[in-house]
């Protein structure tokens, strides 16, 4: 299956120079706020730099960055500031420009409208944030039951009136837009979802902290809670009746794909912290040093899953391969993630180690919680995935 979320390669510009640009743009930015807020002004400079658009067209043309340098980026964004949350608010920017807005505008779909949004992201004047999952249910499409009713106008183009509950909304507590899902018809057993573009004041909705997700300062997440919001019809984006199928069915494996940057740029900055902290022990502990090359040596090989699988979203677009390929990656990193851990067990407890980026940077237990928590979404699904693979394996040798 293979996605309209893809769209035309871009032309992309040399890795090297879209690295030593970012790394300027980062050297002269205003510090970020330790105490968890979105850091606004940090954003607005990346905006005025040319940073926050890389991933997606805002002209017409073809985008300067394409996945395995987005994915890339978004690592070096996550270890020079030491917030994994950082890195995925910045990638989850290219993401939603490129693979949900821009195909919409190509497809002449609230064109302008879009257009506009786009131009705002890259200037680092809006953050947009996408509401699909809901409390309890996750995103199984059986089961979503926020709802859009369209009101009576005899021009046939009445408002929309929503009504329900989001959960797990990634950037959702400093949006300044959200893209929101909801059932919009049902058509013989069968529901049908459209896609609504919500400006966060909107009359009855509310954002809401969510206590069972903590972490990813300060990306976040939050609950959005949704009552009589009414909506113009032209903030309806998309072709009628198909959002489930055209964003929200193959964002969860793009995102997974591009995941794999800023977790890797994240533990980089584990493996850093803990090269510091072993500097501090006495110099005839062989075997943690052996430890610690041997974690380098597997996070360098980690970066050629990480371009394959990205490389694999440029060139297919969303497929199920895709899909498994971002499980087995996942796996890999798990791995990583726990042996780290082991590692950093075996220091005395006044040397554990503590991740400092360049802008100050979250502590060792903050980051790993954070690491564990991505590691661990949807985990639901990778097991289901993995179980098919090992069925198909055992069908294959024994039929």
């Amino acid at each position: 299956m293979h996605s309209a979320l893809s769209t035309a390669t871009p032309a992309s510009t040399p890795a090297q120079d879209l690295n030593r640009a970012l790394r300027d743009a980062m050297r002269t930015a205003p510090p970020t706020d330790g105490a968890g807020s979105f850091p606004r002004a940090w954003w607005a400079h990346l905006g005025r730099c040319g940073m926050l658009g890389l991933g997606f067209s805002v002209d017409g043309r073809p985008p300067a960055a394409d996945a395995v340098q987005v994915s890339a980026l978004a690592g070096q964004i996550t270890h020079a500031t030491g917030s994994l949350g950082l890195g995925m608010a910045w990638m989850m920017q290219q993401l939603l420009g490129r693979y949900v807005l821009s195909p919409l505008v190509q497809q002449g779909a609230s064109g302008a409208l879009l257009t506009k949004l786009l131009k705002s992201m890259a200037a680092g004047e809006c953050l947009l944030a996408l509401a699909i999952s809901e409390p309890g249910v996750g995103a199984q499409p059986k089961h979503l039951r926020t709802r859009a009713v369209q009101q009576s106008s005899s021009a046939g183009d009445g408002d929309w009136v929503l009504d329900g509950h989001k959960a797990f909304v990634s950037n959702g507590p400093a949006a300044d837009a959200i893209i929101v899902l909801a059932l919009s018809a049902e058509h013989e057993g069968r529901k049908r979802f459209d896609a609504f573009l919500l400006d966060a004041q909107t009359p009855g909705l509310t954002r809401e902290t969510n206590a069972r997700v903590q972490g990813l300062a300060p990306l976040g997440h939050c609950d959005l809670l949704l009552q009589a919001c009414r909506v113009p019809a032209s903030r309806r984006i998309g072709a009628p009746g198909q959002a489930f199928a055209s964003i929200a069915r193959p964002v969860r494996a793009v995102e997974d794909a591009l995941l794999l940057g800023p977790l890797l740029g994240a533990m980089q900055c584990e493996l850093e912290a803990l090269a510091r902290a072993l500097g501090m022990v006495a110099s005839d502990g062989a075997d943690a040093v052996r430890e610690l090359g041997a974690l380098q040596l597997e996070w360098q090989a980690l970066h050629a899953v990480r371009d394959a699988v990205a490389r694999q979203l440029e060139t297919q677009g969303y497929d199920d391969a895709l899909a498994f390929s971002t499980v087995g990656a996942r796996r890999l990193l798990e791995r990583w993630q726990t042996a780290y851990e082991r590692a950093c067990e075996s220091l005395p407890a006044s040397l554990a180690p503590i991740p400092n980026g360049a802008q100050g940077g979250a502590t060792s237990p903050s980051l790993a919680r954070d690491l564990r928590l991505v590691l661990g979404i949807a985990r639901g699904v990778a097991q289901s995935r993995q179980l098919q693979t090992g069925q198909q394996l055992l069908q294959s040798l024994h039929p």
